[in-house]
């Protein structure tokens, strides 16, 4: 229903931030640095809050050397929000305690194996908790798609990237929740949704990934 799937984008971007200055300490205590030593600029608001890490912009100390005019190259930095492990395995054992109620009182939870759907969910939502991991994954995506038009993938930045703190390339589009801007920019929604599922089934089929 259109309610419910409101209110589950809303966790994707739109939770309320934790401290900046939160933030910026875990950036500097990954990164070994002053924030200002690291970055030519960066933003103390974030870009997007969700409920697992929240999103920072900022530039490189890349720019040409005297070059008027000239900026650092802009980037995303993305930090796991402070203290989520302990949330994520209070809520995991409840989900837990709750699986195998079902699953001992319900036919349906037997068939539904509920349990081992908890299991599942708690190794994915761990591996999220490391963003070298996602950061892998990130390159290895846009390695398998290198010679195709369909995707682009933002560049990782290693050299920045540590367990809790990624920084990427930062690229500018429409969310394809938006779909009254997409209109606006001339997208064709069908062609849109063409490549969208063309781009899951090559990463599923072709590249198993």
């Amino acid at each position: 229903p259109e309610d419910i799937a409101d209110e589950l984008a809303s966790l994707q971007d739109n939770v309320p931030p934790f401290n900046e200055q939160e933030a910026v300490a875990i950036i500097e205590k990954a990164l070994g640095g002053k924030i200002e030593n690291l970055f030519a600029s960066f933003s103390s608001k974030p870009l997007a809050s969700a409920s697992v890490a929240q999103v920072h912009t900022a530039t490189l100390l890349d720019s040409a050397e005297g070059a008027e005019g000239t900026k650092g190259t802009e980037v995303v930095i993305k930090v796991i929000r402070p203290g989520i492990e302990k949330i994520i395995a209070q809520d995991i054992a409840l989900l837990k305690s709750i699986a195998t109620f079902v699953e001992n009182n319900s036919e349906q939870g037997k068939r539904l194996r509920a349990v081992e759907v908890v299991h599942d969910y708690d190794y994915i939502i761990h591996d999220e908790l490391n963003l070298m991991a996602e950061g892998a994954n990130t390159t290895q995506l846009a390695r398998n798609f290198e010679n195709s038009d369909l995707l682009y993938v933002p560049k990782v930045y290693w050299d920045y990237c540590r367990t809790n703190v990624l920084v990427m390339e930062r690229i500018y589009g429409i969310p394809v929740s938006q779909i009254d801007e997409l209109k606006a920019a001339g997208i064709d929604l069908k062609t849109l949704a063409e490549r969208g599922v063309e781009i899951f089934f090559t990463q599923v089929f072709n590249h198993s990934f």
